[in-house]
């Protein structure tokens, strides 16, 4: 059985020990011990595109993410602004069952749709903004490549262009096109210019048969301009680091200083402010040696993708945090704050 039909033969039998654990009182007694440790909810965008579902825990549904912020502020789970969070933890203060919204990237959804529902829900957010595609105006490269590569209702086509010889690009299963699109992403990002870049997607979505719109007028894969951080800011939002580039950190934690410098320098012409004290891992991608590049900067915390709960005294540069998704039940969302 492959590992992706394994999981769904799992999901049912997980979903149920989850039902158990909660009617059992297992949800309760968990709680109760981990009252005093920080829970972080992550997210990135929201999916806004009608029709074909992409990325899971990349994008969720907007009525899935309304559902889980009211279940949120309605519950006893006590959410706090980010830079409150990481004071109290610090000072071993935080009041029980602390939560802070975390959302990664900066991708337009979060203005558009995400930020309407934190303002009427009055929840307060930090958003890590990775600034490259914000001050290039295009769509993703790589994420919305893999959208094409994966929607395509081809088995296959012969990509000709200038800058390669005609290459067969071959789409017969989920892996294939996985490694299609990875493929395609470096031979587009080797293109001497945007425009270069976005006239050779264009092609790659008509050869591939999949329409530029509503998605790429409409921002599905854009991420915000520089004016709607400004103006997500001025409503409350909170805008952090995330590297220039989305630069994984391990393998380039030489160039992590000049990253951090592009971010803030393209935040504070965005924001005109240089309150940037709290960063995220691109990928989740956590090297040791970034604890110290992060301090010298003047960061005050660091966020994983590994899950878990942060107890007091925790590593303020390798909070875990809790990934939602379109996928994620609502017993394994709750299981989580409850510290199961």
């Amino acid at each position: 059985m492959s590992g992706r039909l394994f999981a769904l033969a799992k999901a049912p039998l997980k979903r149920a020990v989850l039902e158990i654990a909660k009617m059992s009182g297992g949800f309760a007694l968990a709680r109760r011990r981990s009252a005093r440790h920080l829970r972080v909810l992550a997210y990135h965008g929201l999916w806004i595109t009608p029709g074909f579902q992409f990325g899971n825990r990349l994008f969720i549904d907007p009525e899935q993410f309304r559902r889980r912020m009211t279940w949120l502020r309605n519950s006893r789970y006590r959410v706090l602004p980010l830079d409150e969070a990481i004071d109290a933890l610090a000072a071993g203060s935080l009041p029980d069952y602390a939560t802070v919204i975390t959302i990664d990237d900066g991708w337009r959804s979060t203005y558009t749709h995400m930020l309407p529902i934190l303002e009427e829900l009055q929840l307060p957010a930090t958003v890590y903004v990775t600034t490259w595609y914000v001050v290039h105006r295009s769509p993703v490269l790589n994420v919305a490549l893999q959208y094409v590569m994966q929607r395509s209702p081809v088995s296959g086509f012969t990509w000709t262009s200038s800058a390669h010889p005609p290459l067969a690009i071959h789409l017969n299963d989920h892996e294939s096109r996985e490694r299609a699109a990875s493929m395609i992403t470096r031979l587009i990002e080797d293109l001497p210019s945007l425009d270069a870049r976005q006239a050779e997607l264009r092609e790659i979505c008509r050869l591939a048969n999949i329409p530029t719109e509503p998605w790429w007028s409409e921002g599905q894969f854009h991420l915000m301009t520089p004016e709607e951080i400004a103006a997500a800011r001025a409503r409350g939002l909170d805008i952090q680091l995330h590297t220039h580039r989305h630069t994984e950190v391990t393998a380039n934690i030489a160039t992590l200083p000049d990253e951090l410098a592009d971010n803030q320098q393209a935040l504070m012409a965005a924001c005109g402010s240089d309150e940037f004290r709290h960063f995220c891992y691109p990928c989740g991608d956590y090297d040791k040696q970034a604890a110290a590049v992060l301090c010298r900067a003047g960061i005050r915390s660091a966020m994983l993708c590994d899950q878990g709960i942060n107890p007091p005294g925790a590593d303020p540069y390798a909070l875990r945090r809790f990934l939602d998704g379109r996928c994620v039940p609502d017993q394994e969302f709750e299981a989580y704050l409850s510290g199961v």
